[in-house]
């Protein structure tokens, strides 16, 4: 048996309470973080979009009609921060 694989600690997963795209009138979100994700997973999927995200501020800082990818970038940030607050959660607990 591996020795290294029983010192290693328990796979941290999201818990699935983290919210992103919230409609103006309403107080349910429209999104929801999943629960059981791994962490590392759930971070590396952030750290793709905060890319995507870092590549749509330049086109917009750029563009003089850059209205659809300022929004697209709002968006994204959004989904960003709830996948970050949901690993933080996960950290906490």
């Amino acid at each position: 048996m591996n020795s290294q694989a029983n010192s290693r600690s328990p796979t941290l997963i999201t818990t699935g309470t983290a919210t992103f795209g919230h409609p103006t009138g309403t107080t349910d979100p429209l999104f929801r973080t999943n629960p059981a994700i791994p962490c590392e997973e759930a971070l590396s999927h952030a750290s793709v979009l905060m890319d995507c995200i870092n590549r749509l501020t330049l086109i917009g800082g750029a563009d003089d009609d850059s209205g659809a990818v300022v929004w697209a970038a709002h968006y994204l940030g959004g989904e960003v921060k709830a996948i970050i607050d949901d690993v933080a959660a996960s950290i906490r607990s």
